[in-house]
């Protein structure tokens, strides 16, 4: 899995670039371990950024004769009500959208072929639809076939997940979202910084699936008992009782 993903990872880049890769990296620790203990507050804050940006540039992308800032303030409100009040369905979202992550990256290792692929250069002022379209039409004909189906059902699975088990949904999202950050944010600053490092990871791939695998496991039932439906103990006072007569 890592051998497939070096070749897309950035090397040269700048400090900033390094140093937010190292954030994210703990950031994504932070999802892995705690994060389905706060994910209502976590959706809906997610969702207000995303409502306020996209809002800020939809006048645009529509040629709307509307402020930016009246229409961030509306979608922000709108999904971060949606956030709140929605938080079972935002969950399976997510859910079965790193399910889906997680489906191309396999996809990708499994069906890529032994044929070399680069990625299409960027050319400044390229709209970013069509980018995407020449990105698509550059791939391996067997990851582009089978690729919408895996993806289709992964992000299906996720949502019907959350959906019937709601706190099951919860703790794997947050486990797998956060390893996902940890493990791809953490080879690029290991990429960037110290490459020699990357060659004592595990060298086999089925090594290498276990190891997520287990760390998915592990702050799934970490996160199973520090989740939002479990107390924390109070001790209670063993003061005696002092009654004035």
């Amino acid at each position: 899995m890592i051998q497939e993903l070096l070749p897309l990872l950035p090397k040269e880049v700048g400090t900033l670039a390094l140093v937010l890769a190292m954030i994210g990296t703990l950031m994504g620790a932070g999802l892995w371990l705690i994060g389905a203990r706060y994910s209502r507050s976590l959706i809906t804050l997610l969702l207000v950024s995303a409502g306020g940006w996209i809002g800020l540039f939809l006048p645009q992308w529509f040629s709307l004769n509307i402020a930016g800032w009246a229409t961030a303030i509306a979608l922000s409100t709108v999904l971060g009500a949606s956030g709140f009040i929605l938080h079972r369905f935002w969950v399976g979202v997510g859910l079965g959208m790193v399910l889906a992550g997680w489906a191309t990256v396999a996809v990708w290792t499994l069906c890529k072929g032994l044929g070399v692929w680069t990625l299409p250069t960027y050319l400044p002022g390229t709209a970013a639809w069509v980018y995407a379209k020449d990105f698509w039409q550059s791939l391996p004909p067997e990851v582009l076939r089978i690729l919408p189906f895996a993806a289709v059902t992964a992000l299906l699975s996720g949502l019907a997940t959350a959906l019937l088990w709601p706190r099951i949904g919860a703790v794997l999202l947050y486990s797998m979202a956060g390893v996902s950050m940890v493990v791809g944010l953490g080879l690029c600053a290991m990429n960037m910084a110290r490459p020699q490092w990357i060659g004592s990871l595990p060298a086999k791939g089925s090594s290498q699936w276990l190891a997520v695998a287990a760390m998915v496991g592990f702050g799934a039932l970490l996160q199973w008992q520090l989740g939002p439906g479990k107390k924390i103990p109070i001790a209670k006072s063993r003061m005696p009782l002092i009654v004035h007569e």
